[in-house]
């Protein structure tokens, strides 16, 4: 709803550095997060974990290569999320492994 109010802002700061921003229309929010709601169900249904931001990212980067092709698509921007999808889950493995232990240790006598 917030991009039919308030136009394209928020999906154009978002993309910035990811995408050309000259793509970015209405309809390529609107296909974007339509993607990423469908992919969501999808992925919910079968039980398997999943993020919804990386979710809305490839969405909106899948439409607007839709609308122009692989050339809205700017290669640098996408390092860090990229990184991301592969660091997150070793990063919250580490985290969850630290604190079992650590949970494991401290009450270790009461059972």
């Amino acid at each position: 709803m917030a991009a039919f109010v308030l136009g394209t802002h928020v999906a154009k700061t978002i993309g910035s550095g990811m995408i050309d921003l000259h793509v970015v229309t209405r309809e390529v929010v609107l296909a974007g997060l339509l993607g990423a709601i469908f992919w969501n169900l999808v992925t919910w249904y079968y039980g398997l974990p999943v993020s919804s931001s990386h979710a809305l990212i490839g969405g909106y980067a899948g439409a607007a290569v839709a609308k122009a092709g692989v050339g809205a698509i700017v290669a640098a921007g996408w390092t860090k999320t990229l990184v991301f999808i592969v660091v997150a889950p070793a990063i919250g493995l580490a985290v969850g492994l630290t604190t079992m232990v650590a949970l494991y240790w401290i009450f270790r006598h009461v059972f």
